[in-house]
């Protein structure tokens, strides 16, 4: 009977660990968004999957975009920042006023929910199997 009480008391412990779930997870997250919006940006298309329109040279455009992107955690949320003509880019404030998104603005895309949905899982089974 006493190691059904000890059972139980572990797995109340756990339970209550998980209240801090998203702030333990979310520099992992964080490190996981980067590099699939990083990859997306390799392959020059929007977080909605569709190509950037090329330059004017018809060239892919902002490849080294990833370099003007930062995310961080902060506390459970985590942050995605672009800098510079980059920005720009993303908002469509250019010359010629063309819009080649970077950031999810609207919607997590899918490609960036399986990241954070397979750190959470480890997270949450590393607490689950303490």
């Amino acid at each position: 009977m006493a190691d059904g009480f000890a059972a139980l008391d572990r797995q109340i412990r756990r339970i209550r660990e998980l209240g801090q779930l998203a702030e333990e997870s979310a520099p992992a997250v964080a490190a996981a968004v980067k590099k699939e919006v990083t990859a997306q940006i390799a392959r020059g298309v929007g977080p909605d999957g569709k190509p950037w329109k090329p330059t004017k040279s018809g060239e892919k455009p902002l490849q080294n975009a990833g370099k003007a992107l930062t995310v961080r955690a902060v506390g459970p949320v985590v942050v995605l920042r672009l800098t510079g003509y980059h920005a720009r880019h993303h908002l469509g404030a250019v010359k010629g006023g063309v819009r080649r998104p970077i950031l999810p603005t609207r919607r997590i895309p899918d490609p960036v929910t399986r990241a954070i949905k397979t750190v959470v899982t480890r997270q949450f089974r590393k607490v689950m199997e303490s």
